[in-house]
């Protein structure tokens, strides 16, 4: 149930910063709240919607990738292109390689690394031009837990607690991350940047930021509604 606070916890952040309106200030000094000491271990650097027929493929920002299949198992590949996690309907984890797996798993497998082909070939990665800390390959690998996607944006929620929205209409990406209480904003001309949440009420911000994170506490609001109906569901069976 962990995920669950960390939702809880963004909602309470984005309920805050956006209670203080601060593009409203008469003097913005947004570069004041910015934190790159903040900057996610990990974000989605490319995806692909194939859910119609497989499921959605994805990569994160250390090359690792992964699919969540519409079956709702999920299966992810390390940077390393050989190691493999595979987590089943009731999140039970293995780990195996793409050396050794059990047949069952051969067409997911091949779908993994057909998704990873046609990501590595076609999609420019976002956030490619920034250095990874020390340290941080040392993190647990994160999986995506749940993705939904509306007219205007795809919400992606991992299972380090970090919800990603990107947005369709201008490539604008937000990376909220709970636990650091920070978001990362990625603009149209695709420059990276890391605010700390109380810094952003304290300084304030631009317009089209203090517009996103209002649709994200509509969004993180969404998610929680997803959940709760899922883990009914789940219980139900």
């Amino acid at each position: 149930m962990q995920p669950d606070t960390h939702l809880t916890d963004m909602l309470q952040q984005l309920a805050v910063v956006n209670a203080a309106k601060p593009s409203d200030r008469g003097f913005i000094r947004q570069e004041e709240a910015e934190d790159p000491a903040c900057i996610p271990v990990f974000w989605i650097s490319k995806w692909v919607d194939y859910s119609d027929k497989y499921g959605l493929g994805y990569q994160l920002s250390d090359n690792s990738v992964g699919v969540l299949f519409n079956d709702s198992t999920r299966l992810i590949m390390c940077a390393d292109g050989d190691s493999l996690q595979y987590i089943d309907r009731n999140s039970l984890e293995s780990y195996l390689s793409v050396r050794s797996y059990p047949s069952a798993l051969s067409k997911k497998i091949t779908l993994l690394k057909y998704f990873r082909n046609y990501m590595s070939e076609h999609l420019l990665k976002a956030g490619a031009n920034i250095t990874p800390r020390e340290g941080d390959e040392l993190t647990r690998l994160p999986y995506l837990r749940h993705w939904f996607r509306t007219k205007s944006a795809i919400v992606l929620h991992l299972s380090n607690g970090t919800v990603q929205i990107n947005f369709f209409q201008d490539h604008t990406k937000l990376i909220l991350c709970p636990l650091m209480g920070a978001v990362t904003y990625i603009n149209e001309k695709r420059e990276f940047y890391t605010y700390k949440m109380t810094l952003i009420e304290e300084f304030g911000c631009c317009k089209e930021l203090a517009s996103r994170l209002r649709y994200a506490r509509n969004m993180v609001e969404k998610l929680m509604a997803c959940k709760s109906s899922t883990t009914a569901a789940t219980s139900a069976r």
